[in-house]
């Protein structure tokens, strides 16, 4: 796809970057903002509560107000089963968060497997149709192959998998 002629507004997304497009999208779609000082911290890790509050935004929920700056988003997650509403600072794993858009989306029925990435032993079993969802859909692609289902997502992934679930829509 081409690139839009505009620098996004962060100083720490450049414009070669893999994410430079999810985070633009995401961003140009209100679905997350930035971290503060012109930063969008791509690397940073994300936590159940962002999760929640962007899932919320996709839903058309406002998000806005409460007596944390997550607490509709969270009464949203445990409303609509798309979390527990644990832990919001926690961090999330990437098999976390393909189990929330699984959820979001209804948990379709899934068929197949995971058995061409080498670490699907390391998926935990209530993960399973989530991340064969993920994948069949191309909201997850893998790390080097791998799907690294225990490994925390970072706001650049969020972004990445936000993108693809829109597209995919």
């Amino acid at each position: 796809t081409d690139k839009p002629a505009v620098q996004t507004e962060f100083y720490d997304v450049a414009f070669h970057s893999w994410y430079y497009d999810a985070v633009s999208h995401v961003t140009g779609e209100g679905l997350m903002t930035g971290v503060g000082n012109s930063k969008f911290n791509p690397d940073g890790a994300v936590t159940r509560a962002m999760v929640w509050t962007v899932l919320a935004r996709m839903d058309g929920e406002n998000t806005d107000g409460g007596s944390t700056w997550y607490s509709k988003a969270q009464s949203w997650a445990m409303r609509t089963g798309v979390s527990d509403g644990t832990n919001p600072m926690g961090s999330i794993t990437r098999e976390q968060l393909a189990a929330m858009l699984y959820r979001f989306e209804g948990s379709p029925a899934v068929s197949g497997n995971l058995s061409a990435y080498p670490d699907a032993n390391t998926v935990s079993d209530w993960a399973k149709d989530a991340l064969v969802w993920a994948t069949q859909t191309g909201l997850i692609k893998g790390m080097g192959g791998n799907l690294s289902p225990k490994t925390g997502a970072t706001r650049a992934q969020l972004a990445t998998m936000l993108m693809r679930f829109e597209e995919a829509q």
